[in-house]
């Protein structure tokens, strides 16, 4: 089972629809050193698309734990 999951924020998620790479973002391997704040960039041939990590989440089920890190658009510095 994979480690980590890619939530997108609803800004992030309209921007991926218009630009068509939400399956790309989505199955990003983004690991536990991810930190809230940190840039990340998903590099394509026509343009960069910069995402900030908005929020990290430990989801404990049945099934094993997992780390969600959810994505914000635009990538912005947070006000901690």
């Amino acid at each position: 089972m994979r480690k980590t999951s890619i939530a997108l924020t609803d800004s992030a998620g309209r921007y991926v629809e218009r630009h068509g790479i939400r399956a790309e973002v989505t199955k990003l391997d983004l690991d536990a050193q991810c930190t809230i704040g940190d840039i990340v960039s998903l590099e394509r041939e026509e343009m960069p698309h910069d995402f900030v990590v908005l929020r990290r989440r430990w989801v404990i089920s049945g099934k094993g734990r997992e780390l969600e890190i959810t994505l914000d658009y635009p990538a912005r510095p947070l006000k901690i």
